[in-house]
C-alpha cells in the first residue's frame, strides 16, 4: 500500500467536542487549515492548492463546532493553531 496522509499512523485523533459529539480529527488536515488561515490573515489570499478544503470561516466553525468560534480569518488562524497544538500535545503524550 502506498502511504498517504489518510493512512498514516496517528493521523486521525478522536476528539470529543464541547457539544459531546466525538469525531476523528485528521491532524494533517488541521495543520494545513491552520497554515491556510494564517496565510489568508497575513497575505489576503489562500495557499495554492488548498481550495478543496472549503476555506471559509463558516465551514471551519461547522467542522470544529465549539472549538472554532471565529468570524474573521485572524481569529480563525489563532484558534486553529491553538487547536492543532493541543491535538499535537495529545499525540505526543500518548505515543507509545
Amino acid at each position: 500500500m502506498t502511504p498517504t496522509f489518510a493512512n498514516l499512523p496517528h493521523a486521525d485523533v478522536p476528539v470529543v467536542f464541547p457539544d459531546g459529539e466525538e469525531r476523528n480529527v485528521n491532524v494533517i488536515r488541521l495543520l494545513v487549515q491552520a497554515q491556510n488561515a494564517e496565510f489568508k490573515r497575513d497575505h489576503g489570499m489562500f495557499l495554492p492548492g488548498v481550495g478543496k478544503l472549503h476555506p471559509t470561516v463558516g465551514a471551519l466553525r461547522k467542522e470544529y463546532p465549539g472549538v472554532i468560534t471565529a468570524t474573521t480569518w485572524a481569529d480563525a488562524a489563532e484558534q486553529l493553531r491553538w487547536f492543532h497544538t493541543e491535538v499535537s500535545r495529545h499525540i505526543e503524550e500518548h505515543r507509545g
